[in-house]
Parts: C-alpha cells; structure tokens; sequence
C-alpha cells in the first residue's frame, strides 16, 4: 500500500531517547534530573487514500527507558476545508496495523491541534498510564484528503523526568482522566428518584434519559460535572456520556457517580467511522471499541457490534443520514445485527424523516429493531435532553435501561416535559384478558381483533395522533381533553406492528413510541 510504504523510511528517522523539553517550575515543585533532548519534528506528505486503501496512517516513533511524559503537536494546510486530518496515539504494544487494537491510548479527531499523556495525567481524549519504551504510533485519520494530498508536520517530545507534573493543560483539570486500576460498574439507584415519573405500566415506571452527549474528552464543550448538573436540573434520570473513539472519560464517570442517586451515568462510546456513526451504551470501565473500518465494510462493522456485545454494551446506528462528513450510514449489510437505531438527533428535521422511514423498511422487514432518540448535545446551545428517551423499568439501574432498550419498552418525546404516553393492546380470550404494552408481542394463532388503548397528556390540543402499522397510517385522531384512553380495534390477519406518532401542525413530531408487535403461529423473528 503506498501509505505504508511512504511510512517505512519515517520508521527509519524516528528515534527518540530521553526528555524533550527545557526544565520548568510547576506551582513550585521542581522538576529533577531531567534531560533535555531536542524535540523531533516529522515533515510528511499524504495523498488520497485509494478506494480500498485504508483511511489511517501510523507514524512511528522511539520512546527510551523512564520516560514520564509524551507530547506530540501537528499542523497543516487545512487547503480551505479540503484537508481534515484526525490524530490519536498507540503505544508499544501496538503493530501499526488497522486490525491490531492493543495499545490504544487515545484519541482527540481534529478538534485539537497538541496533547500530552503521562503516567498520572492526560490531555482529555487520551489515557495516562505506564509509559512503555519501545515503538510508540502515532495515527492519522484521513477524514478528508484533497486531490493533491496534505503535507502535516508533526512535533514529537519525550521526557524521562521522574517528578513531571504538569499544568499545561490546568483548564481541563476537572476533566482529565486518571488511570483506574479495574473496572467499575457503574452502580444504578436502588429505588426511584423524585424526578421519575408516576404513571406506572406493569409495576414499572417511565424514566427518562439522554443516550448520546459528548464532553471536552472529544469534540464537546461539556464538562462531565457540567452534563450531571444540567441533567438534573433538566429532569433527566439518565444520561449516557458516549465521546468519539475513546474511554478516557469512563474514569472520570466512575470517580462522580459514587453516591449520586440521579441522574444515573452510564458509560458510553460514539464508534466513529469515515462510514457512519454508532454508540456503545453500558461499557466495563475502560473499555474501548476500535473504530477503525473501512466505509461500507460491513463485515468489519458486524465485528464491532459483536465487540460490544461481547463487553455487555449494547450498540446503537447513529443519525443515519446526518449531513456532516462521513455520518451517513453506508453499513447496510450489518443492520440486523444491531440493538437500536437514533431515529431522532436533536431538533427534528428532514434527516430524522428520512431515518424514521429507514425504520419503517426494517420493521417492515420482519427485523425488529428500538428506536431511540438524542439530543447528540456537544454544548450548553443544543440542551441534553432534546429529544428525550423514556425507558419502563422497575428500578433505575444500567442493567434494567439496557435491558428495556433491548426489548423496545420505549417511547420517545422532544423533552423531558413532552407528552406521556400510554399505548396498550387488549385481547379477550374467554374470561381472560391480555393487556399488552410497547414493545411486547401479540401472540396469535388465527386472525383476532384487538383493541388498541391510547391515553396520553400534556398534547397540544392541534396536534394529530396517528397510529400506524407496516408503514401506513392505520388512523389519525386529536388528544382527548378528558385524559380518557382513545379506543381503536382492529382485525390483524398477519405479522404485524403498530405503534403512535403525535404531531404538531407543521408536522414535526412531538413524540413516537416503539410498536407494539403481533405475531401469527410459535417462534419469534
């Protein structure tokens, strides 16, 4: 490949022993025995990456004995937007292979321009720890290359000082990551918070949650402190904090969380691919999913997914025609293997159309799949919270939200205040009656009419409710100024599923729920 083979003679240059920069004071504790060693500048030259070449490229670099700390800085011509070259890092474990994941310690994308780890610190998006000698990598993600290539210089800096301590990065002190020693669960609340809501469905309560933000460990401006407090003010009782390509903020989740009832924090990661984005919720402390796959590859992407089922995550497909580059989904093969899909991204709009239909042709395809929705906040400007995603549990704990997102006990609102909904299925069968929630399925064995019940609040009193099954509008109606459940039966005579939409009268949604399924004969699809 012409990428690795350009490589190779930089292999050759970058040897690296002992420290990289001149001494200097810290809040008054001097530095010893440090070394100087001048910094090692890296001067390369990229071209477009071929259609089934990789999107990634490594820079080696030497790392000696007793070194504490590692800088590395980068810059080049942006070419008015036709350059956008991502950047991360590897260790000495790792080969410099797109299929080898040891040794990952971080990742900042493009959002900054230098960072340092060490053995107790690091800049937000990269991991401290031991500080191996050996073989170091730096990786470039090729998110966007023009035509004549991009020419990057890279600043490499390594120090061997034993009594390091840095304030460089001081302004993101409350969100630098320290490294764990295992993993740790993240402990849910052993009973409902005073913000849960009181309708109760089948000895379970709706509670309500935000499942894709991002923090100064990526690309965000939220602090994780800063998403707690907005979450509960806002009235959320979950959040899941999901950073691009990194579990540098998992440490700093566990150390906030002991003791705090709500919200609950789950940890979390934005799979980001040139080829479409995915979240990891419910991940061990610590745990990283590679992200590196090859747009359209999605024989790669079904082995990410079975990554992160492998760590107990579950794993959703993100805005799947987003306009920004490399978001819009080109993974069509994999789609069966995932848990949910984001059918709403912040404020509603014509890609979350084009996503709600998307689901639309799953369902329709006998693939049952959750839809979900989030605010996919990077900032205080797009609220958390904004679409929220209500989840029946008994209890607020990660293993029973992950749990209900499997199964689709779900419905979705454009806010924590947004409509309730109450969408249930009633069958008689003699002196029984079966009474049927979102996400559950009816089981017949000849066709059957069922009565769908409908009972909602706090809907604008113009807006439209419309059930709807295999794609079509079964049947449109207003919200009942009485609270009363609406009722509508209906003869099935097939595999089935209906579920409820409530717009505004310029047709962006207000809420949705998943379906309620029906299912002819034994088995499940």
């Amino acid at each position: 490949m012409l990428i690795a083979t350009r490589f190779n003679l930089f292999a050759l240059l970058c040897c690296v022993v002992g420290a990289a920069q001149a001494p200097q004071i810290v809040r008054g504790i001097p530095r010893s025995m440090s070394i100087p060693v001048p910094t090692v500048e890296r001067r390369i030259h990229i071209d477009p990456p071929g259609t089934n070449e990789s999107r990634y490229a490594y820079v080696p670099f030497e790392v000696g004995p007793h070194a504490v700390r590692i800088s590395v800085s980068y810059q080049y011509d942006r070419a008015n937007g036709a350059n956008t070259i991502d950047i991360g890092l590897f260790d000495a474990r790792s080969t410099g292979s797109d299929t080898d994941a040891r040794g990952f310690r971080g990742w900042s994308g493009g959002r900054r321009s230098e960072f340092f780890i060490s053995r107790n610190e690091a800049t937000p998006g990269y991991v401290p720890g031991v500080m191996q000698a050996g073989t170091w990598r730096i990786i470039l993600g090729l998110y966007r290359v023009a035509p004549t290539g991009a020419d990057i210089i890279l600043k490499i800096d390594v120090e061997t000082d034993n009594a390091l301590q840095s304030s460089r990065y001081a302004k993101y002190k409350k969100s630098t990551s320290v490294t764990g020693s295992s993993a740790i669960p993240v402990a849910g609340s052993s009973g409902p918070s005073p913000s849960s809501r009181e309708q109760k469905v089948a000895g379970q309560r709706w509670w309500r949650g935000d499942l894709h933000m991002h923090t100064v460990h990526s690309d965000g401006d939220w602090t994780i402190p800063e998403l707690i407090s907005s979450a509960r003010n806002t009235g959320l009782d979950f959040i899941v904090i999901t950073d691009h390509n990194t579990p540098s903020h998992h440490a700093e989740i566990d150390r906030l969380s002991k003791g705090v009832r709500q919200p609950l924090v789950l940890r979390g990661e934005e799979i980001t691919t040139y080829g479409g984005h995915t979240n990891a919720w419910g991940l061990p402390s610590g745990t990283w999913i590679d992200f590196r796959a090859h747009p359209g590859d999605a024989a790669r992407m079904s082995q990410i997914v079975a990554e992160a089922h492998r760590s107990g995550a579950i794993i959703s497909i993100n805005h799947p025609f987003a306009l920004c580059g490399g978001c819009s989904w080109t993974y069509q093969a994999a789609v069966p293997k995932f848990d949910a899909i984001e059918v709403w991204n912040g404020p509603w709009d014509a890609t979350d159309e084009m996503a709600l239909k998307m689901w639309d042709q799953i369902l329709q395809s006998g693939r049952r799949i959750t839809a979900i929705a989030s605010s996919d906040s990077h900032r205080s400007l797009n609220p958390i919270g904004q679409p929220t995603t209500n989840v029946a549990a008994k209890v607020l704990s990660q293993a029973l939200i992950l749990n209900a997102i499997r199964q689709s006990h779900i419905y979705l609102t454009d806010k924590p205040a947004g409509p309730v909904i109450n969408l249930e299925a009633d069958l008689a069968r003699g002196k029984l009656r079966a009474r049927l929630a979102i996400g559950d399925e009816v089981r017949l064995s000849a066709p059957e009419t069922i009565r769908f019940l409908i009972a909602t609040e706090r809907v604008p009193p113009d807006a439209t409710l419309s059930l709807i099954s295999n794609g079509q509008v079964v049947r449109s109606f207003s919200a009942r100024a009485d609270n009363k459940p609406e009722v509508i039966k209906i003869t099935c005579q097939k595999n089935s599923y209906f579920r409820l939409e409530i717009r505004d009268q310029t047709n962006t949604v207000l809420a949705l729920t998943n379906p309620i399924y029906v299912r002819f004969g034994s088995g499940r699809r």
